[in-house]
């Protein structure tokens, strides 16, 4: 069993389920509503622990009483550990509002609350293995994850970095990431680049380029139904993506993230990691929610199995 150590953001998701979303000014019905765990840090926690990996998780709530339910549901999780967790006073926990629509494509509006207070100081003395990975996402401030790759590499673990929602990022923070991973649409937010639709295996190669900060970096880019590619110094993987019938996009990418997390840890090598990601991403979409949809080690073998 691999370990994994992630900083990241933990949110109170309320996700409304519609046909369609609403005009400015314009009232429509919701099909359903529901409540639960989620933000990018706690999601690909669990995705990791599901998967099989030991994770620390390191976060922030707030004193309310969403932060209460939120961390009595992450102690349930076998395999995660919460110590790393910080009750932030008067702030209240981060909040997500998710709509899925008819095409089962979601959007998402993000309130940090607590997860904007997790500082330098919450990361900076985390005791971590010498083989162990070490993963954080931009819903969390990009000093505080600077200081925990800092101290990742200090201690000979490997970093991955989700630098999602995209924002505008720190070459500092850049230089300490070994494997930096991205969807379509924020590879070309950070590329700078203006391509329309599916990127072709060109772009994709150009884009990976323009990525790359440093000599050693793999740059992943998850295409959805398109599957994965991922650029290493030294040649280019692609692999298909597993065919499912999807319900809910929310939390794929999370669980490609964690679960790719999982398997670096466990050693395995970078084709058969993405490969492990991917399947981990599809059986995220055949569910509803975040946290619910994110599959077990058991569901992920069986579906590589099948393929």
């Amino acid at each position: 069993m691999g370990n994994v150590y992630v900083a990241g953001s933990i949110n109170q998701d309320i996700a409304v389920r519609l046909e369609r979303r609403p005009q400015p000014g314009e009232t429509v019905p919701g099909e359903s509503a529901s409540f639960g765990l989620g933000g990018k840090g706690a999601n690909q926690a669990i995705a990791a622990a599901r998967s099989g990996a030991a994770v620390e998780l390191i976060g922030a709530v707030g004193d309310d009483r969403f932060g209460e339910e939120l961390l009595a549901d992450l102690d349930t999780e076998d395999g995660l550990s919460t110590a790393g967790v910080h009750r932030a006073s008067n702030t209240s926990t981060g909040v997500a509002l998710i709509t899925v629509d008819a095409d089962s494509e979601n959007a998402i509006v993000a309130v940090p609350g607590a997860n904007a207070a997790l500082a330098p100081a919450d990361v900076g003395d985390v005791g971590m293995e010498d083989d162990a990975v070490v993963l954080s996402q931009f819903e969390i401030p990009q000093p505080t994850i600077r200081t925990f790759f800092e101290q990742a590499h200090a201690q000979g673990a490997r970093t991955v970095l989700n630098p999602a929602p995209a924002e505008t990022v720190r070459e500092d923070l850049l230089e300490r990431v070994d494997f930096l991973v991205v969807n379509e649409t924020e590879a070309l937010f950070y590329a700078d680049g203006d391509s329309k639709g599916q990127l072709s295996q060109d772009e994709l190669v150009e884009t990976a380029a323009a990525l790359r900060t440093h000599d050693e970096q793999v740059v992943v880019v998850t295409l959805g139904e398109a599957g994965v590619f991922a650029s290493t110094p030294s040649e280019t993987i692609e692999l298909d993506a597993y065919a499912v019938d999807p319900v809910d996009t929310t939390g794929a990418g999370d669980a490609f993230v964690g679960a790719f997390a999982t398997a670096l840890g466990d050693g395995l090598r970078l084709r058969d990691a993405l490969d492990v990601g991917a399947a981990a991403g599809a059986l995220a979409t055949t569910q509803t929610g975040a946290a619910p949809s994110l599959p077990t080690r058991a569901a992920i073998e069986d579906l590589r199995a099948d393929e």
